[in-house]
């Protein structure tokens, strides 16, 4: 039997999928009897073909008598018994039935009757995300990319399981050369924001919100990368124009309201909170911000209940946990601001405002050498706070100077951003693409040794040196770093491909052919890794591997 189909709504297998969604709130159900339609029950007990079995096994599955569906699939199985499609109802069915294990037996029989099919895949992947088994998830949704690499359902499944990993290299190489989706673009333009690359993460959003001008969740998306990079203004103004083309939408007010909170915006953002909170009374963080706007306004008392039904929802949000301890000082009541404080001072170590609150609780609870120890605290966050956030104007006027092709202002720029913020590894690794464009390939290399030692983790950085030192002759150096990138992004076949090669050039062949395995696993298609892995079977000893 063919694939199952993917088209039309009205397909039987797209009629199950919806009634299974459908049934949710019936999960554990099953029926004792099984009631049928009279004529589809007589033609079965009159004529019990494969044909007629299988019809009654639909409507069964649209009418929710999934254990009924169960057994008429399988008595159409036992006269076609190596019908994909059928094993794919079977498991259909069995999902909607709250059987996983045997689902996963019925779509595994599915795909091995028909390798070629794509949707026991991706169902697969779905229950096995359902389980928690998510490395299960992440092969299924590999297995069908390999047989269509433009699977959106696939692309979206691993993008957002990469995304939930923190593999923000792997996500950018899975969809930057993609046909994508809104969720797509939003998940490439996570992954861009979440490594530092703002600048091509407003790229991607900007030339799909030409294509879909009056996408919500695209607006929404680029008003993150605004505010990263520091554009609150032109974040401000795409909310009120998506908020006026949209006003039934509440996330976008929501989305609003936080801005104009963080931006102190307070008279605008009170407007908003009179509505919201007669829509949205019991949501932790519109308590939060509109307690934030009653604090600012000087209803203090107010401001107390709100933050209190915030915290009580999500003790775990640093901006309830300092307002109300502000709240509190103001009021007084310093023993519980001292404690709402210090629980906020662990959610965010970084955050300097806190520590002037909690100085001027502690002098009401009669300690003011340690209070003076909060205000020098509070200096040294804030002097702090301030070189970051000139350092990213710094580094977000590198990014375009190196989308221009001028590497020698991108690296004058980078430099500055790496004055004020000396730690940020990513930075650094900017810096180094920089001076390589430059030909300067010396202080390339040493920025990438500074980057790494702030954070090993940094794939492309480590992936960069090992190019660098394979280049140089230094194999050992270059297979350590290789395999450093390959364990801090193990979805990026790139560093896999690159472990293989300099490990087959130092006729480690055993070590290469894992390797290797491991990238085309990851992306069966890739040309050099299909080459490599060939030349690692036949002679190990012809093979001349190239990185990539």
């Amino acid at each position: 039997m063919g694939a199952p189909p993917e088209s039309p709504v009205g397909s039987p297998a797209r009629r199950i999928l919806l009634f299974i969604l459908m049934s949710t709130a019936l999960a554990g159900w099953t029926q004792s009897t099984c009631s049928g339609p009279p004529d589809l029950t007589a033609r079965m007990r009159d004529q019990p073909t494969a044909d007629n079995a299988t019809a009654l096994g639909i409507w069964y599955a649209d009418n929710r008598q999934f254990d009924c569906a169960v057994g008429a699939f399988r008595e159409a199985l036992k006269s076609d018994p190596n019908s994909a499609k059928l094993h794919y109802f079977e498991g259909l069915a069995l999902i909607g039935g709250s059987h996983p294990d045997e689902a996963v037996i019925a779509l595994r029989a599915s795909s091995q009757a028909d390798p070629h099919a794509i949707q026991p895949h991706l169902a697969l992947a779905d229950l096995d995300l359902a389980m928690n088994q998510r490395a299960d998830a992440e092969a299924q949704w590999r297995q069908a990319l390999a047989i269509d690499p433009r699977s959106e359902p696939a692309l979206e499944g691993l993008s957002d399981a990469l995304l939930d990993d923190e593999d923000y290299a792997a996500v950018i190489v899975l969809l930057r050369n993609a046909d994508r989706s809104e969720a797509l673009t939003i998940n490439l333009a996570k992954a861009l924001g979440k490594t530092g690359y703002l600048e091509d993460a407003h790229t991607v959003l900007t030339e799909a919100m030409r294509i879909s001008p009056h996408s919500v969740d695209l607006a929404r998306a680029m008003t993150v990368v605004l505010i990263k990079m520091n554009r609150s203004a032109d974040a401000i103004k795409l909310l009120d124009a998506t908020r006026n083309e949209h006003p039934g939408v509440l996330d976008v007010q929501v989305d609003l309201l936080r801005i104009l909170v963080h931006q102190d915006q307070f008279d605008r953002a009170g407007a908003i909170c009179s509505q919201l909170l007669t829509q949205r009374s019991d949501d932790p963080e519109i308590l939060q911000l509109c307690g934030t706007v009653d604090r600012a306004a000087g209803n203090y008392d107010k401001a107390k209940i709100h933050l209190q039904a915030a915290i009580a929802a999500n003790p775990d949000v640093y901006d309830s946990q300092y307002n109300l301890g502000a709240v509190l000082v103001t009021l007084h009541e310093w023993r519980q601001a001292e404690t709402h404080l210090r629980m906020a001072i662990a959610l965010d170590p970084k955050a300097p405002e806190v520590h002037i609150e909690l100085a001027k609780a502690l002098r009401g609870l009669g300690d003011p050498q340690q209070a003076a120890e909060e205000v020098k605290t509070y200096e040294q966050l804030k002097k702090a706070a301030a070189a970051e956030s000139d350092a990213a104007v710094a580094a977000s006027q590198g990014d375009k100077e190196i989308d221009k092709g001028n590497a020698q202002q991108a690296a004058a720029a980078y430099r500055q951003a790496i004055e004020q913020d000396p730690a940020n590894a990513v930075y650094r690794y900017k810096l180094s693409v920089a001076l390589r464009r430059s030909g300067d390939l010396a202080g390339e290399r040493a920025q990438l040794e500074e980057a790494i030692k702030l954070d090993a983790k940094l794939a492309g950085a480590q992936n960069q040196l090992g190019y660098m030192l394979a280049q140089q002759g230094d194999a050992a150096g270059a297979i350590k770093h290789f395999r450093l990138a390959a364990e801090a992004a193990p979805s990026w076949p790139e560093a896999w491909i690159n472990l293989a090669a300099e490990l087959a050039a130092t006729a480690q062949y055993a070590d290469a052919r894992t390797a290797v395995a491991k990238a085309l696993t990851l992306e069966p298609n890739n040309q050099q890794a299909r080459e490599l892995s060939d030349q690692l079977s036949k002679d190990p000893a012809t093979a001349q591997p190239q990185h990539q």
